[in-house]
């Protein structure tokens, strides 16, 4: 049975995958709102909200809402990511009902009074959060790399904010945020397992039909891209490296050629980077490469760690296996090879109701019409190595960004932006 859409008028889009064969059921609300639609004064306050709807809400206490949890079984959370924000739950289709009754009372009322005693206990909890991500390596040279490529554009700043910033967040301004971003904001319903969509449309008009919606204002357009670079010198065992190209967006219909590049260069046991860097020169444990798509713009990075003293014979090797694939191209072979990859991970991934869950809600978000992952299979069969060479060529001509953390850095990495070698 194909995925179904309905859109509600009160600006609620309704998405839907039945799955024969399973008795679980995934639940998500999505809202098209995170860290790139703040500002420096508020960086943070989706990601600080996240945590505060279940810290109660007007008609359930926190320890309400944790007991409930607990009762629909299987669990419920929340994330925040640079575009958008999500609630989700996956329970037994028996308790879909329950579970979206109290995923919705979360989004309209939340915040309620006397929930200052929460905001600052939930204030230390996040602080520590971000000193976490500060002390490790891996979190750190991720936000220097999105520092280096994006510089002061709402892209290069953290999902959970600033220990400055969080600190002065106040009750008043979280309020009129969550009413303008969750409470009365457009958002999609996107659920798979076992379930009716019908019911779930009824479901949903009866619990968020009364909300008022309003149109958000837009993010800040993506910059173009003038990659810096971000060190951070550490006494640590090893360097974290990461270098970033430009790369596509999610709109961008070259992403399976992306997805495949990404593949054959650094994605997996016989990938270029993991021969050359590991297998024939041991120069790192891990190396590997990953994309990075917005609505508008996006990156191709490549991550590493490497004991000091070989850093510099690393970032060489790196830069040569690059400059390769952006001068020839991949093989025959590579390719297949990385479609098959690509295939099964995209089949695989299917199967569990969350992964599609979350598949259904990004269509929408990203403004695709078509909800069938065979859409998505054909794209990538159709791929042709021309393709890849000439997008290779494209992101690959363009400077890099670069950072890293770790001691010794300067007098083995460049001192500023670069471009490949040739």
């Amino acid at each position: 049975m194909p995925a179904r859409r309905t859109d509600l008028d009160f600006g609620v889009v309704v998405v839907s995958d039945a799955m024969p064969g399973v008795e679980g059921t995934s639940l998500g609300l999505y809202f098209p709102t995170g860290s790139r639609h703040e500002t420096p004064e508020t960086n943070g306050i989706a990601h600080f909200i996240e945590h505060l709807v279940f810290k109660g809400t007007s008609t359930r206490s926190a320890d309400a809402i944790n007991r409930e949890i607990d009762l629909l079984g299987g669990g419920s959370n929340a994330y925040t990511t640079k575009e958008h924000t999500c609630l989700h739950a996956r329970v037994l289709s028996e308790n879909l009902d329950r579970a979206m009754h109290l995923l919705a009372d979360l989004v309209t009322a939340g915040l309620p009074e006397g929930i200052g005693v929460e905001v600052e206990r939930e204030r230390g909890v996040i602080l520590s959060e971000i000193r976490s991500a500060e002390d490790t390596p891996e979190d750190l040279v991720s936000h220097l790399i999105d520092q280096a490529l994006y510089g002061e554009h709402p892209l290069a700043m953290p999902v959970t904010g600033s220990v400055e910033v969080v600190e002065k967040l106040d009750l008043a301004r979280l309020r009129t945020h969550y009413r303008e971003r969750l409470a009365s904001s457009p958002l999609v319903v996107s659920a798979a397992g076992k379930l009716d969509h019908e019911r779930l449309v009824a479901r949903t008009a009866e619990l968020l039909g009364g909300r008022r919606t309003q149109s958000l204002p837009l993010a800040s357009p993506a910059p173009p891209l003038q990659p810096g670079r971000r060190i951070v010198e550490r006494d640590l065992e090893q360097v974290h490296l990461s270098l970033s190209a430009p790369g596509v967006s999610a709109r961008d219909p070259r992403w399976a050629a992306a997805e495949l590049l990404s593949i054959a260069v650094g994605d997996g046991y016989s990938s270029r980077l993991f021969r050359e860097v590991r297998d024939r020169r041991g120069l790192a444990y891990a190396i590997y490469t990953s994309l990075v798509s917005y609505l508008d713009t996006g990156s191709f990075n490549v991550d590493c760690a490497v004991a000091p003293g070989k850093l510099a014979e690393a970032f060489e090797v790196i830069l040569g296996v690059l400059a390769g694939v952006r001068d020839r191209g991949i093989e025959d072979d590579e390719l297949e090879a990385a479609k098959q990859q690509l295939r099964s991970s995209l089949l695989l991934g299917h199967e569990a109701t969350g992964a599609r869950m979350s598949y259904l809600a990004d269509q929408v978000l990203s403004g695709e019409e078509n909800l069938e992952l065979e859409r998505d299979l054909e794209a990538v069969d159709s791929v042709g190595g021309a393709e890849v060479r000439d997008l290779a060529g494209e992101l690959f001509s363009a400077p890099l960004a670069l950072a890293a953390v770790g001691p010794r850095c300067d007098g083995a990495l460049p001192g500023d932006a670069f471009e490949l070698p040739g």
